[in-house]
């Protein structure tokens, strides 16, 4: 900041009271005080006005942080859809960008809200999906409903998730013609998808009229000519926070939904497609996408598709889940499953060997190295998808061959049931007892001895008196 000082006329009398912090405030921002001392003022006259200093503070101007300049940007960018029609569709109906303008709504960044305003994006998530005349749609997030209109027009079904109330109020208003759209205001994690999609499943059809359950029972698998897939299907813009929540509770739905488009964060996407051993990015997330379901990459998509712009870049992946049927085996639940697959992530620095001993012990793990064909040194991340099924069944089964003869060797062992003495008399205490039977020997041997030197003192004070 600059500071500059000039001797000029009086200007016009500033108003009374006016405070000094006042006038440095005014000066500190750029403007200009004039200045009299008091007794100068109080002296003087029409024929002798005194000269006053001009005090002018000149500063740059405020730098504007990175999230009022997008504010400054999105509020101009707004300001110009809303004049003229310009930025329509071909058949006439609004743009994305003007969907958006006139919702009229401040995306809520503590809900993962960035509108898709890129219209070539939102055709490629719907031909991605290979949306058809009369399959049922899930959607998360509709916000705006830029996605929901061309769902729409591909003649889907739709169950539109929305959390926030004032979207899911305005969708509902928009689309109040529309019979194929049902709007639920939930939270979808606390939602119930599996209710709301129960009769969401493969179905079969015959030509010579059997009923589905008949022809169900005669057809092995989807190669068959009367199978129809009519699972449902899943397109939406998800907040980036809870993508992982999500596709932990729709990717196990194999039954339900056959395909899956979402707009995911470009770094997370790229590290859950990857199956590579020995990738640094491979996490125990990867392996679930990859039991579950074939996950394939669509798209980028730019910051500038969206409104307001994230801070990072993003794309469209897709999601092909498998049916409970196509799962690779596992000896035990899948939840046993993903546990011992996090315990084998634990410290991925580590060696996959020290991580596994909170696991099984160590006979066990040099068995499994020699089963799966690695070197001692293997890590956590050079194991793909396959391999940790492979893991996780040898370890189960070596656990409970022990475990059984472990259980054959005590009942082999145990006593038969009877009033036997000698043999419980037999049996070798624990320490524990050991230890309370020596306290209980030092004390006994503490009384006897206070005991005999009481008796001799009574007999000693018995003597004198019998003298006398």
């Amino acid at each position: 900041m600059s500071l500059s000082a000039a001797w000029s006329g009086v200007p016009p009398r500033a108003r009374p009271g006016r405070s000094l912090a006042s006038r440095g405030s005014s000066a500190a921002t750029g403007g200009r005080v004039a200045w009299r001392h008091p007794k100068a003022a109080a002296a003087a006259s029409p024929r002798c006005r005194p000269s006053a200093l001009e005090v002018v503070c000149a500063r740059k101007p405020m730098r504007l942080s990175n999230n009022k300049k997008k504010a400054k940007q999105e509020a101009a960018k707004r300001g110009k859809g809303k004049t003229g029609g310009a930025g329509r569709d071909d058949d006439g109906s609004m743009s994305p960008q003007q969907r958006v303008d006139a919702a009229n709504h401040s995306a809520r960044r503590w809900l993962g809200q960035h509108f898709l305003i890129d219209h070539s994006v939102i055709l490629d998530a719907v031909a991605a999906a290979d949306v058809k005349r009369g399959d049922r749609i899930l959607e998360i997030g509709p916000g705006t409903g830029n996605l929901t209109v061309e769902l729409l027009r591909a003649g889907a079904t739709i169950d539109a998730v929305e959390k926030d109330r004032s979207l899911a109020d305005k969708l509902e208003e928009q689309f109040s013609n529309e019979d194929a759209l049902t709007v639920h205001q939930a939270d979808f994690l606390k939602w119930d998808v599996s209710g709301a999609f129960r009769d969401a499943s493969p179905d079969f059809r015959d030509s010579e009229g059997d009923s589905a359950a008949d022809t169900r029972a005669d057809a092995a698998d989807a190669a068959d000519p009367r199978f129809v897939d009519s699972r449902a299907k899943v397109v939406a813009n998800i907040p980036y926070n809870i993508t992982t929540d999500i596709l932990k509770t729709l990717l196990p739905m194999g039954d339900t939904f056959g395909n899956m488009v979402f707009m995911f964060q470009e770094e997370v996407a790229r590290r859950l497609i990857k199956d590579e051993a020995g990738n640094s990015d491979y996490r125990p997330m990867s392996v679930r996408v990859h039991y579950y379901s074939t996950p394939y990459y669509i798209r980028p998509v730019t910051a500038a598709c969206f409104d307001p712009p994230p801070n990072v870049e993003s794309c469209l992946v897709g999601f092909r889940p498998r049916r409970p049927a196509e799962y690779l085996p596992l000896n035990g639940t899948e939840r046993q499953f993903f546990a011992f697959v996090q315990a084998c992530f634990a410290q991925k620095r580590k060696m996959l060997k020290n991580n596994l001993k909170a696991v099984c012990d160590e006979e066990t793990i040099a068995a499994a190295y020699e089963a799966l064909g690695k070197p001692e040194k293997t890590r956590a991340q050079e194991l793909t998808m396959p391999e940790y099924v492979r893991l996780f069944n040898f370890v189960r089964d070596r656990g409970q061959a022990r475990a059984e003869a472990l259980a054959a060797g005590q009942n082999a062992r145990a006593a038969p049931a009877g009033d036997d003495e000698e043999s419980e008399n037999s049996r070798k205490p624990t320490k524990k007892q050991r230890e309370t039977s020596r306290k209980v020997q030092r004390a006994t041997s503490r009384l006897l001895a206070q005991a005999v030197e009481g008796k001799g003192g009574a007999a000693a004070e018995r003597q004198p008196s019998s003298r006398s």
